[in-house]
């Protein structure tokens, strides 16, 4: 009976030694995990409280962060590469937490900053997106610092 009480301790320890191994020790030596953390950059406080805005507001409800293969049917994609190059897994180092959505419903955020470069014209749109070109409602209801926080934010999404 003893000899089986130390069998199974053996098996446990075994099995929790291979449990870590596979789920931490084996996934930090990959070097394809560990690719673009060059990439990472802290956000300021500004830009962090914009992002706290992104959460509060359930944007990514609406607003997909990660760059997928065109989707015409939608027509929200025209052409391969208009939103940038597909997303990476590099590219969400250091988010928490990750912001990827699943419905595009509105325009792809993942590289806006690339594209809309400058602070009044993301808060334009935010204020009054009909004016702007865009269809849904606006968000003036917003304080102006929380307007600018957002938008550095969206800034820092390259």
């Amino acid at each position: 009976m003893r000899m089986n009480a130390m069998v199974v301790a053996w098996l446990v320890a075994g099995a929790l030694l291979t449990g870590y191994v596979a789920t931490v020790a084996l996934p930090n030596a990959d070097p394809a995990l560990r690719k673009g953390t060059e990439r990472f950059v802290a956000l300021s406080a500004e830009e962090a409280h914009g992002r706290e805005i992104y959460v509060r507001e359930n944007c990514v409800a609406c607003h997909t962060q990660q760059v997928r293969l065109p989707e015409k049917r939608f027509g929200v994609v025209r052409a391969a590469g208009d939103i940038g190059d597909e997303s990476q897994a590099g590219d969400y180092i250091g988010q928490n937490p990750v912001l990827l959505g699943s419905l595009r419903i509105g325009p792809d955020l993942a590289r806006v900053g690339a594209r809309l470069t400058r602070a009044p014209q993301i808060i334009a749109k935010l204020r009054d997106p009909a004016t702007a070109g865009g269809r849904v409602h606006g968000y003036g209801f917003f304080r102006d610092d929380e307007l600018r926080d957002l938008a550095a934010y969206l800034l820092s999404l390259r």
